[in-house]
């Protein structure tokens, strides 16, 4: 994946800043604008902006279940690298579906604000 530009309500991290994390936790990494990130064959991977470090944060999703997300906001992207068909679904607030991630390795522009769960498989 390669990571848009930041979003336009980017500003410096406050004191009320929070960052973006996921219940069960999973391995996460860092990229700039415009950086690079290598989504590894069998994960489903998301990027979303962290006010915290002023760089996208990236959520590498791999065991088979369902992810409650905090703090994730604005749009930024999702890559379904998962084998055997696998299609990543992406849930609001009330549980409803909202959009799936088909894995054919290709990036995907997403919204997060309204997304509250993922379940990657």
């Amino acid at each position: 994946m390669t990571m848009p530009a930041a979003p336009r309500t980017a500003r410096p991290a406050t004191l009320l800043a929070v960052a973006p994390s996921t219940s069960p936790a999973v391995r996460t990494a860092y990229a700039g604008a415009g950086g690079g990130v290598y989504c590894q064959s069998g994960y489903f991977c998301a990027s979303v902006w962290d006010p915290t470090a002023g760089k996208f944060k990236i959520f590498f999703f791999y065991s088979c279940n369902r992810y409650t997300l905090s703090n994730w906001t604005d749009w930024a992207e999702a890559q379904n690298s998962q084998t055997g068909g696998a299609v990543a679904s992406l849930y609001g607030s009330g549980g409803g579906l909202l959009q799936t991630v088909p894995a054919d390795n290709a990036v995907y522009a997403v919204n997060w604000s309204p997304v509250y769960s993922i379940r990657n498989c």
